[in-house]
């Protein structure tokens, strides 16, 4: 959807195997894992839970080919892996190149070096754990962990704001959200409340003239009013991963949103 995520798309394609290929899980090690996406459920340090930036989760996705991916709420790293002799390794790591907020970068550095170790790998019915021997990160199969959430019927909280290839965090104390019904989206931008329409076209949605209140807010909410609105024009593109939307409207504005 974004560039930076094409870009690692590219990438990705470019190192797929080959029949026969190192990296391809055939008929061999990691064959249970392909075409799987996994979700963490628990990280720990030496034993000790790791708490991760709010709001984010780990995700592991294997693509049929053996290629893997891997995103904690910003950048997606990944590349050809081989799972050979219960090791996850992964030759010349890919990365996309999307700005984010502090702590999400230093996640993102942390996962980077923890797939960079060649962590070992277990897989027990849909749970599989990863570890490099000081951190260990558990994860569930998203189809049992957390399934796609419906479009409609669901509160959709605003979390990331991207602009271009940076990715900011909402303002503390600020909650733009979504709800999507009958052909028609209500809302608040975090200032202030929306209401318009909104048709699904396969995985696009077009967006009517939005409606909104005319509150006044402090400038950084009603910076995040701005991006919302600048999102939610005309024809925009929409994935569903679990219990988060992303959003992908005109000019490369985009807002990545959480369930409930």
């Amino acid at each position: 959807m974004r560039t930076a995520a094409i870009l690692l798309t590219a990438l990705l394609a470019g190192a797929c195997a080959q029949p026969g290929d190192v990296g391809s899980p055939g008929p061999g090690a990691g064959a249970a894992l392909a075409d799987r996406t996994f979700l963490s459920t628990a990280v720990t340090e030496n034993g000790t839970p790791r708490p991760l930036v709010g709001g984010t989760r780990i995700r592991l996705m294997v693509q049929p080919d053996g290629t893997v991916s891997l995103n904690a709420g910003c950048n997606h790293l990944g590349g050809k892996a081989s799972f050979d002799d219960g090791r996850l390794t992964v030759g010349e790591p890919a990365t996309t190149d999307m700005g984010c907020d502090q702590p999400r970068h230093e996640q993102d550095n942390w996962l980077g070096a923890f797939l960079g170790a060649g962590p070992s790998w277990t897989l027990n019915g849909d749970v599989l754990k990863l570890s490099d021997g000081k951190t260990e990160i558990t994860m569930q199969d998203q189809e049992t962990a957390t399934p796609d959430r419906p479009l409609t019927g669901t509160r959709w909280t605003v979390d990331t704001v991207v602009t271009g290839d940076a990715a900011g965090s909402v303002p503390g104390g600020a909650e733009a959200y979504l709800e999507f019904a009958d052909g028609k989206v209500t809302g608040s931008t975090g200032c202030n409340q929306l209401g318009g329409t909104a048709e699904v076209r396969g995985d696009r949605i077009v967006f009517g003239a939005l409606r909104t209140t005319k509150m006044a807010c402090a400038d950084e909410v009603n910076r995040l009013e701005r991006a919302v609105l600048a999102t939610l024009r005309g024809e925009v593109t929409w994935k569903i991963t679990a219990d988060r939307l992303d959003l992908t409207g005109p000019d490369r504005a985009g807002l990545s949103l959480r369930a409930g």
